[in-house]
């Protein structure tokens, strides 16, 4: 149980990191997307690098892709994963000449000379790139800015009680302002309230005698924190992850 609790308080904390520095990841996802532009630009016959040493700087470049897009969901990461193998591929096949036959059974003329199959192999190279550089570009945008995919006439939440309420982001400099530690919010409900988790974006609670909306998954001071229930049913109030779930 203990390891299991700290597992689950590592895990809370990379996310808060994570949180805390969205701009600088999304940074160094635009910084890795140069770098694999300039891989897949690079002639292997002019510049003759180790097939072994670019396969692994691929794995660890579209790795690092992935981790970053991948904690934000579960179709986010449905969607990097794709693009990810995607460009793993177009990176590292132009070191695997079509002669060595690393790949002549992809070719559907597998007669044709050795000119047309390097050119089918290009053209296959280029498009798995672009499909791949496509299938990331979307996963970050459903990742970090969902609203970017609505439509222009969506309509407004119906319900706006929650705006008036602040975000609590973990606020280590507040809680360290009245020297009390930070626990994972779960850790202070009820099990039938964890069970039910799932439906919550937020969680309304009372920090320090202020009203804050509290991711389930967040941090919160541990003897200054009183969630916020419904008198009737006992249950968590807070704003709904799903249409119909507002609590």
């Amino acid at each position: 149980m203990a390891a299991g609790a700290h597992a689950n308080g590592a895990i809370s904390a990379a996310k808060t990191w994570m949180r805390k520095n969205e701009t600088e990841l999304l940074l160094a996802d635009a910084a890795i997307l140069g770098f694999l532009f300039l891989f897949h630009m690079l002639d292997p016959s002019v510049v003759p690098l180790p097939p072994e040493a670019v396969n692994i700087g691929a794995i660890v470049l579209v790795g690092f892709l992935f981790f970053t897009i991948a904690w934000k969901g579960l179709i986010p990461a449905a969607i990097s994963i794709l693009g990810v193998v995607l460009l793993h591929n177009a990176i590292i096949l132009p070191y695997y000449p079509p002669s060595e036959g690393a790949f002549m059974h992809l070719l559907i003329n597998q007669q044709s000379g050795s000119s047309d199959t390097e050119r089918a192999a290009g053209v296959a190279f280029t498009m798995h790139f672009l499909l791949g550089i496509g299938m990331v570009a979307l996963a970050i945008m459903v990742a970090y800015a969902p609203r970017l995919l609505f439509t222009r006439n969506r309509p407004e939440e119906k319900d706006p009680t929650w705006s008036k309420y602040p975000i609590w982001y973990d606020n280590v400099k507040l809680a360290g302002r009245y020297s009390e530690p930070l626990v994972p919010a779960r850790s202070l409900m009820e099990p039938q309230d964890r069970y039910l988790l799932w439906r919550y974006e937020y969680v309304l609670a009372s920090i320090y005698g202020t009203h804050h909306l509290v991711r389930p998954d967040g941090l919160v001071p541990s003897r200054s924190t009183e969630f916020v229930r419904d008198r009737a049913s006992g249950l968590l109030m807070g704003k709904g992850r799903f249409n119909g779930y507002f609590v």
